[in-house]
């Protein structure tokens, strides 16, 4: 109990597997719906299996949970194993794609940790949190809110594949720029290892830092530029982000 009190909480010592993400992700969002702001995770998880200290994370869970912690409100690599992406030669240069476009993301996200302070919204959110009308959200436990703007829809298998639900509304797909009118499901959904699915609520409004920087000190808050998601919105490779970011 007042657990809700302190400022950030860790996700534990999970396993390096698809099943430690996909646990990793629902034990977030419950905690979202029970009174925490802001919750995180170890990025690739804890420990392997079935070696607790020998098995390393595979590159594909290497990349995936790091796409999962480029949208949760606190990002740290740490694990029973080396977890530096030097140590991962084969996918380093897609995490650094990841790291451009997290560090890119940080005006929006003091904006909307901001508003975890002062509303007790959590940062990552169930849809269930918006869509309480939908009894199908009250189901879904592998999607999330990144607060107003984004609906993350990890990549949770080997396959590159997965079934993504679209509440209510009009939803833009932040890589291409289509734009879905939901309630819908869209089924068996591939995607390569560099991209996880991430779509915008129609019409909404994006801070970005439109510079690559070391670290958040180079940040120069006035620099911000704003993507509007709506028909001038053509895709990620054409916006002010695709000019620094290659994914």
């Amino acid at each position: 109990m007042g657990c809700q009190r302190y400022p950030v909480h860790w996700g534990g010592d999970s396993s390096s597997t698809w099943d430690g993400l996909a646990a990793t992700i629902r034990g977030g969002l419950h905690l979202g719906v029970s009174g925490f702001g802001f919750w995180s995770h170890d990025v690739s998880g804890f420990h392997g299996l079935p070696d607790f200290m020998n098995n390393w994370p595979d590159d594909d869970i290497y990349v995936r949970w790091t796409q999962v912690g480029v949208f949760t409100s606190h990002m740290r690599y740490h694990g029973a194993s080396p977890r530096e992406p030097y140590n991962y030669p084969n996918v380093s240069d897609i995490i650094r794609e990841w790291w451009k476009l997290r560090y890119a993301l940080i005006p929006y996200f003091v904006k909307q940790g901001k508003k975890v302070t002062k509303t007790g919204y959590p940062f990552i959110r169930a849809l269930l949190i918006h869509h309480p009308d939908d009894e199908y959200c009250w189901y879904i436990d592998d999607e999330f809110y990144c607060g107003d703007v984004f609906l993350v829809a990890p990549i949770i298998n080997s396959a590159g594949r997965r079934n993504i639900y679209l509440p209510k509304g009009n939803w833009v797909d932040f890589w291409s720029g289509e734009l879905i009118e939901g309630p819908v499901m869209l089924k068996d959904v591939y995607y390569p290892l560099e991209r996880m699915l991430v779509y915008c609520v129609a019409g909404s409004k994006l801070e970005v830092y439109p510079y690559v920087v070391q670290h958040t000190g180079e940040i120069d808050f006035n620099k911000t530029e704003i993507i509007t998601f709506d028909h001038t919105y053509k895709g990620f490779s054409k916006s002010i982000l695709g000019r620094i970011i290659k994914l």
